[in-house]
């Protein structure tokens, strides 16, 4: 005892100092790893009503290089003070006429009122600033004006001193680029520019030109685009020597007036030419061009919004109306360096180098003395370990026990998952399963479905207690005939079973059905009273043709037919059943006319908190107007038409917006759950469609929760992991659905990305009670083990909600509550009553 009480006391001191160096690590650690709060914007985003709206002109269209900057700059001031923008495109690059302008100025008269519809205009290069000082009194009277982009100075000049506009300059730095390349490559003398006739290709020869002057001993040509033929392009660009510099100036517009793309010109160029190529304008990522010198397009597009803003919140507009000089900076290609031997150190001190090695010390260095702590960590905390080892034999004992333990449960949770629990027989999944895997289109066989007629009414008049001892007493009866005969039996639903007789092809009037029908009938004494009862029976034999799956859809068409032919009796599925296919396609015909004229709408049950009975949030049910189609009329035909997606998209939009309603309303918003059906799994866009709604109606992702049954979680597919990895950078919680009905085991659950498990109903009927709710409450706590919280539903009774509460269950849903109640109701609920 004395040694162990020593080893004691040395495995604490042990650990001591472990915690003690990875505390001291995780100190270190701090100095270089920046925090969220730390990189977030300056500016909070903001969540309040759309303060002003704004038009952004843009001389150009989307695939113009600037644009995305700009539009990136424009948010980064827009954005967190409640200001809106829209944009349209001039698009001048291919339609820069005068009568195009003319056209296009009827065009933007017929479908923008400027004056009611925007505070103010925003005016992005040189075509769009032309275009607002041209139709100045007609369009832009009393409407502020701001400019970026743009590189005439005499048009920049004019638009701030006549016409009252603020603006930004755009400096051209192609004098900068050639001194930098003359620098870096002083031994290549020869140069070739190349560009284009439009203005600022021609802008940009001008400044080229004078660069003979400078550098005398070089040798500078020129390739205009606009003169030759463009097929001719590549092999001019293939005949420049090898010892030469090529300057990329502005040079979209061939001689056939057709504008390429800034990505096509730069593949033709870059493509053929093996010679070093610098150009004025910078592009933010690698495309083979050695390097380039350009303006910070998002710092002055953020800028000239600030100067907006300042003007539509009658904040002071700071500095001179006309902004010259803008940050710009050098991008250069490392592989590109490289191949051209350029000197790394004649490069700018704040250059970009896209594609950089890091060198095992950049990586690394500042982390070592960190790594060493953790080091000298584990270190301890593995000699803390030993010791334990050394004063735990009788631990492992008991540990090799509990593993037995363990399988045992396991074994016994698996047989469970596989197997009705009430019954004893196997459950819908699993029988299903079962004749995917054993039976072939070749096999001969016969699917029977069977459901007990009227059994609700014995629910009803006799309890449910006696009405589960009699379910259990025929499933006995038929369970016995199926063990003699070797067929397979499950219990399909609440009052059906199912069951696959091999080796024979029945019809309504075989032995076998009749042997069944007498199971049924046979009637059953309780106290001084007789129960008599009856089934029907749906029939669907092997073909050749269709495949188990069908077969059990088959079987259970017939037995609905045989209910509505008047019970007690069975049917065989034949061509007599496509009646029912053109009743599915009346309700079809219905299902359409729904979506293209506003016929779903949602209804929403509360999810209680078991220990505060406050409401924290809700499930979203979708309903038809459509009289008497009901959830389990319209949505298997949904699933089987291909239609989920759709009716999963319009749901989805319809909660959103439902959250923005209430938001504008001065309610408090709770997360609503979403269905999510397995067979949406085939819309790829599906997050990116909440992402946009979300971004529309302003609400956080953390309000939205996606149920999503547990046969989606299982299969890990690479296109479900995505969609589960999407939703979650969305701050969208996972509900796994109906935890209970399928496989059901806790093993998977400790690596799936889920939030919530959600029992179902059949689970809690089936083990809510007494002398079996033990494995309710073992479901809860291992569940909250592993970090995740429990949802249980279907809950209908008093008692169940307290026996749910004393097992420290999370959230409560179920008619006790409430049922599922119209929006306007759902947000007032109180369950404190209750």
């Amino acid at each position: 005892m004395a040694k162990q009480s020593t080893l004691e006391k040395i495995r604490v001191v042990l650990i001591m100092i472990s915690v003690l160096c990875l505390i001291i690590a995780v100190i270190f650690l701090r100095q270089f790893v920046t925090t969220d709060e730390e990189t977030s914007m300056d500016e909070p985003a903001y969540k309040g009503e759309v303060q002003h709206r704004v038009l952004l002109l843009s001389s150009y269209n989307s695939q113009y290089y600037t644009f995305d900057p700009q539009i990136e700059g424009l948010r980064e001031s827009f954005d967190p003070n409640g200001i809106e923008f829209d944009v349209m495109f001039m698009d001048a690059k291919k339609h820069g006429s005068a009568k195009d302008t003319e056209t296009f100025h009827d065009y933007f008269i017929n479908r923008v009122d400027i004056k009611n519809d925007y505070d103010g205009v925003m005016l992005g290069d040189d075509e769009a600033v032309k275009f607002a000082m041209k139709y100045k009194e007609e369009l832009f009277d009393d409407i502020p004006l701001v400019f970026f982009g743009v590189n005439n100075m005499t048009l920049a000049q004019m638009a701030v001193e006549r016409y009252g506009m603020y603006g930004f300059f755009e400096n051209d730095y192609l004098i900068d680029t050639i001194d930098l390349s003359i620098q870096l490559m002083p031994d290549r003398k020869k140069y070739y520019g190349i560009h284009d006739s439009s203005p600022a290709g021609l802008a940009d020869m001008v400044l080229y030109n004078r660069m003979k002057k400078k550098y005398q001993g070089y040798e500078f040509n020129e390739i205009n685009v606009a003169t030759v033929p463009f097929e001719d392009l590549p092999e001019i660009l293939q005949s420049i020597p090898k010892d030469s510099v090529l300057i990329y100036m502005t040079c979209f517009t061939d001689s056939s007036k057709i504008v390429h793309s800034t990505n096509e010109m730069t593949n033709i160029i870059t493509n053929n030419t093996k010679v070093p190529i610098m150009r004025n304008f910078s592009s933010g990522y690698s495309d083979g061009v050695l390097g380039s010198i350009g303006m910070d397009f998002v710092f002055q597009c953020k800028s000239a919004a600030t100067v907006m803003t300042n003007i539509l919140t009658d904040n002071p507009v700071s500095g001179e109306r006309l902004v010259v000089e803008t940050p710009h900076y050098a991008e250069f290609d490392y592989s590109e360096i490289k191949e051209f031997g350029i000197d790394e150190t004649l490069l700018p001190e704040d250059v970009v180098v896209f594609n950089h090695p890091l060198t095992f010390f950049d990586m690394y260095g500042k982390i070592f003395p960190t790594m060493g702590l953790i080091f000298l960590s584990m270190v301890f905390l593995l000699m803390g370990v030993y010791v334990t080892v050394l004063i735990g034999n009788e631990t492992n004992n008991e540990l090799k026990k509990s593993r037995d333990d363990l399988e045992k449960s396991k074994d016994r949770l698996k047989y469970q998952a596989e197997h009705d629990e009430f019954l004893d027989i196997l459950n819908r999944r699993s029988a299903v399963e079962y004749l995917r895997n054993n039976l072939t289109i070749k096999n001969i066989y016969s699917i029977l479905m069977i459901d007990i007629d009227n059994f609700k009414d014995v629910n009803e008049t006799y309890g449910h207690q006696l009405a589960d001892e009699i379910l259990k007493y025929l499933s006995g009866n038929l369970e016995s005939i199926a063990k003699e005969r070797e067929w397979m039996i499950a219990r399909y639903g609440g009052d059906e079973f199912l069951l696959m007789v091999p080796k024979e092809q029945i019809d309504e009037n075989s032995e076998t059905i009749d042997e069944i029908m007498d199971i049924f009938r046979t009637p059953i004494p309780v106290g001084d009273e007789t129960i008599i009862l009856s089934c029907s029976i749906g029939i669907s034999v092997s073909d050749g043709v269709t495949l188990p799956d069908q077969h059990i859809m088959n079987a259970e068409i017939a037995m609905y037919e045989a209910k509505q032919r008047g019970r007690n009796k069975a049917f065989k599925y034949a061509d007599e059943l496509k009646k029912k296919v053109r009743e599915e396609n009346k309700i079809k015909a219905k299902i359409l006319d729904a979506f293209d004229n506003n016929g779903f709408y949602m209804v929403y049950q509360p999810q209680v908190d078991a220990a505060t009975k406050k409401v924290s949030g809700f499930e979203a049910l979708v309903r038809m107007k459509a009289e008497g189609l009901y959830p389990n009329v319209f949505i298997p035909i949904l699933e089987t038409s291909g239609w989920i997606g759709r009716l999963g998209r319009l749901t989805t939009e319809l909660v959103i917006k439902q959250l923005a309603t209430w938001r504008k309303e001065g309610y408090e918003l709770h997360p609503v759950s979403i269905n999510f059906s397995s067979n949406q799994i085939g819309d790829t866009s599906y997050a990116d469609f909440i992402k946009d709604l979300l971004s529309r109606y302003n609400i956080s992702g953390e309000f939205i929760e996606i149920e999503i049954t547990e046969g989606l979680f299982l299969e890990r597919t690479e296109q479900a992991e995505r969609l589960f990895d999407q939703l979650k950078e969305l701050g969208i919680k996972l509900l796994m659905d109906d935890f209970g009905t399928g496989y059901s085991s806790l093993g998977y659950l400790t690596y799936i990305p889920v939030d919530y498990v959600k029992l179902d109903k059949s689970l809690v009927d089936s083990y809510l009670v007494d002398g079996k709710d033990s494995f309710i409450k073992d479901v809860i706590q291992l569940v909250h083990d592993i970090d995740k919280r429990v949802i249980v539903e279907g809950v209908e009774e008093k008692w169940q909600y307290e026996r749910l509460k004393l097992f420290k269950a999370d959230i409560i849903q179920g008619f006790y509550f409430s049922k599922p109640l119209s929006p306007s109701e759902a947000i007032l609920f109180d369950a404190g009553d209750k």
